[in-house]
């Protein structure tokens, strides 16, 4: 059976992690967001006696998110170079519509990073001014769809890496003895949801 089709049709993303942040909503403001690419960064193998060269994979890139939103969001811009560590929690809301029957499932991702790049665009009459946002240094970040889970998880600090439930680093980690522990993710992984009815 194929894979059903799968489109993001909403989003919304909250920046920083205190009670005035939560209360900020972008719903009305978020025009576009790229979530990280998770990339193997290879290096050309050319073997002394072989005739084709092959690639050897040594790490997974760094992590980089953007998004940007329309007009002036004071409460985004000013977590620009923050060490505060509630500064730097960016979390997505995505509703996800599933094409053959309907349904509605929610989509979440949290990302740890610092808020890099706050790029006012050119204004001119008659045009809106947008503001696009990197976050960078990400060292924590977590992807989950209902119904299907926890897709990714990356945490720097306990040397983590979960790929669909499987914890590619496991072994890594019991064989440089680093005293790694499971980490549950800090999302609540969103669960199936009721039929929508299209709505």
């Amino acid at each position: 059976m194929p894979n059903t089709l799968l489109t993001m049709e909403s989003a919304n993303l909250y920046c920083g992690k205190s009670s005035k942040d939560q209360g900020a909503s972008n719903h009305l403001t978020l025009t576009e967001i790229q979530l990280p690419m998770l990339e193997e960064q290879y290096v050309e193998h050319r073997a002394g006696g072989a005739p084709v060269a092959i690639e050897i994979d040594t790490v997974v890139g760094r992590l980089e998110a953007t998004f940007a939103v329309i007009g002036w969001t004071p409460q985004i811009s000013q977590l620009f170079h923050s060490w505060a560590t509630d500064d730097n929690y960016f979390t997505m809301y995505g509703v996800v519509r599933d094409r053959v029957s309907g349904d509605a499932q929610q989509a979440v991702s949290l990302m740890k990073g610092r808020l890099a790049r706050s790029a006012p665009t050119n204004w001119r009459r008659g045009d809106v001014l947008n503001w696009n946002y990197s976050i960078k240094g990400i060292t924590h970040y977590e992807l989950a769809l209902s119904g299907a889970g926890l897709i990714y998880f990356w945490d720097f600090f306990t040397n983590t890496l979960q790929v669909g439930g499987s914890d590619r680093n496991a072994n890594t980690n019991s064989l440089l003895a680093t005293g790694a522990v499971h980490v549950s993710p800090l999302i609540a992984i969103p669960q199936g949801m009721p039929p929508t009815g299209g709505a």
